[in-house]
């Protein structure tokens, strides 16, 4: 059953998903739904705060708040505690399901890369209803239902983030989070330390290498294998003598990604351009 009425969404992640969300409304025949955006679980509580919408569809990890505690502070605020949250994220439901009905979420869509998937889950969520569909077969993770890793994505470029997002995430149930910038993710890093750091090496204001350099200068975080990416076979070279983790040529495969992710969480180091894997 459709659920014909427009409503207001408020859409909440790192990555810019301005495009993706609108787009997948309007190929399912809700256009007029009225639609905002916030980069950060605290910035989208206040705007909802503000504003109520009827719901919100929220990116599993963040950079301040995930999305089970962002679930969790919403029923803080009585004018909120009854809109629906949508979860959406790369991660197994098996993993995500029983955590995400703890903290109160309605619904989580894996892989969102269909229109129809966000609309039927749209359409339960403003009927009142929860979405938790079964999870289908082909969508487990490779490496079955455990928990993967905390990943930090730094780059300038969201698309990329949203790349290593999904890669990760489906491959290896890893929380991946972005920071659009060599300060940012220093301090994110610092605020949640993770597993494994990717960097883009050519971006704004510091590049990959001053970031390197400033992450493995703090408390806490030197001993964090710091992975880089770039599109210049010159910095290839420098990454190398700087002792990072390794060093992924863009595009890549999705393959090469985790090959590189996995060696490097075991202490190895990847550089295929200079005769495979491993010192």
């Amino acid at each position: 059953m459709e659920d014909t009425r427009s409503c207001r969404i408020l859409a909440i992640s790192d990555f810019d998903w301005k495009f993706g969300i609108r787009q997948r409304l309007d190929l399912g025949g809700y256009s007029d739904d009225e639609l905002h955006f916030a980069a950060s679980g605290l910035e989208g509580l206040a705007a909802a705060e503000q504003d109520p919408p009827d719901l919100i569809i929220y990116g599993l990890f963040t950079l301040d708040l995930d999305g089970y505690e962002f679930c969790r502070r919403l029923q803080w605020i009585p004018a909120l505690q009854d809109v629906p949250v949508l979860l959406v994220g790369w991660i197994s439901p098996k993993i995500v399901y029983p955590q995400a009905q703890r903290a109160g979420a309605a619904g989580y869509l894996h892989n969102t890369v269909h229109a129809q998937s966000l609309i039927v889950a749209r359409n339960a969520l403003l009927r009142g209803e929860t979405y938790f569909p079964p999870e289908q077969e082909g969508q487990t993770a490779a490496v079955g239902e455990e928990a993967g890793s905390k990943v930090l994505v730094i780059d300038d470029n969201p698309a990329m983030g949203e790349i290593v997002h999904m890669i990760l995430g489906r491959g290896r149930n890893d929380e991946v989070r972005y920071a659009n910038s060599g300060p940012k993710g220093l301090a994110a890093a610092r605020q949640n330390p993770p597993d494994l750091i990717i960097s883009d090496i050519m971006m704004p204001g510091w590049d990959g290498f001053q970031t390197y350099h400033q992450i493995k200068m703090t408390s806490g975080l030197e001993h964090v294998p710091v992975l880089f990416q770039t599109a210049y076979a010159r910095a290839y070279q420098t990454a190398q003598n700087l002792g990072a983790s390794g060093c992924l040529m863009s595009p890549y495969k999705s393959q090469d990604l985790l090959a590189a992710r996995d060696a490097a969480l075991r202490g190895d180091t990847y550089y295929p351009m200079s005769g495979g894997e491993g010192r």
